[in-house]
């Protein structure tokens, strides 16, 4: 009997989170060998491959195992995603942008199988797979904790916009420029879409359907708006790309309704300091919302 446990050696990916944990691999059984080498070889690894031409199924995700061979690595299908979760991503709009991470691989005695697995997917795309709902809703002691970390993490937001320098419109232009050409190259050389290629993050590749979707399931979730928020602010004085402004006029209408005036003023504040002059309504909407909380733009 052999059962490892392969978590230390496959780290969650920067960005992102667990979305479904200790999945088997369906239809292991019918492909033995190929599970039995897997389990014993070095180096193992799981990816996921959609199979739209299945006769039995149209939503299927192979399951596919990769290891180290003695001429290269070995690429063989183990089996596929629990059908239930492999609808649920594609119906999402989510199985391109979720991985697969190796669990746990069993090899026992008689040549029984077992290889589990966990999907994760991108942070600001959890809450479209995985909605709050009325009766799994926070604990007053859960939902206080959360607000206090959300809280922290604006917190920590608002001090690096007061802190950061305003970049010059030039070195803005220079970054830019610089950030299309890695783009355009990244489209070329990796068959990336725009969005994939620029670090856009993960939501705005969905369909329309789904994106809006995904939108509403996070509208009131200050922890996912200042996620969004974090990231694009931090990546302008990278890229110069100015962040969209629904997001931080999210985050100002939920302190608002929150009663929360004070933490609203200090993120205007600082958000003003460096986006007052982005094209769009909303842009100006915050500044005038900052106005009447008595900031100066």
């Amino acid at each position: 009997m052999d059962a490892k446990y392969r978590l230390s050696g496959n780290p969650i990916p920067e960005g992102f989170r667990i979305y479904l944990d200790r999945l088997p691999v369906m239809g292991l059984q019918q492909r033995k060998r190929d599970a039995a080498a897997f389990c014993g070889a070095q180096g193992p690894e799981l990816s996921l491959e959609r199979e739209p031409s299945s006769r039995h199924d149209a939503n299927a995700i192979k399951v596919i195992g990769s290891w180290k061979g003695w001429f290269g690595r070995k690429r063989r299908q183990l089996g596929y995603v629990p059908a239930e979760h492999a609808a649920k991503l594609i119906s999402l709009g989510l199985a391109e942008n979720v991985h697969s991470r190796l669990l746990k691989t069993y090899l026992g005695t008689d040549g029984f199988v077992e290889i589990e697995f966990q999907i994760v997917g991108p942070k600001d795309l959890y809450r479209t797979f995985n909605p709050l709902k009325p009766s799994k809703a926070l604990s007053p002691e859960e939902s206080t904790a959360a607000d206090d970390a959300a809280l922290a993490r604006l917190d920590a937001l608002i001090t690096f916009l007061k802190e950061a320098k305003k970049p010059s419109s030039q070195h803005l232009e220079k970054l830019r420029r610089a950030q299309s050409e890695l783009t355009t190259s990244r489209m070329f050389e990796n068959g990336e879409t725009y969005g994939q290629a620029s670090g856009a993050p993960a939501f705005l590749n969905l369909p329309e359907v789904d994106f809006r979707n995904h939108l509403r399931s996070i509208d009131n979730d200050l922890s996912a708006q200042i996620d969004i928020v974090d990231t694009a602010c931090r990546s302008y004085f990278e890229t110069g790309e100015v962040p969209a402004p629904y997001y931080p006029w999210r985050i100002a209408v939920i302190l608002s309704k929150r009663k929360l005036k004070d933490r609203e003023r200090e993120f205007l504040a600082a958000w003003c300091r460096h986006f007052t002059s982005g094209s769009g309504e909303r842009y100006v909407a915050l500044a005038e919302r900052a106005r009447k909380l008595g900031v100066h733009v």
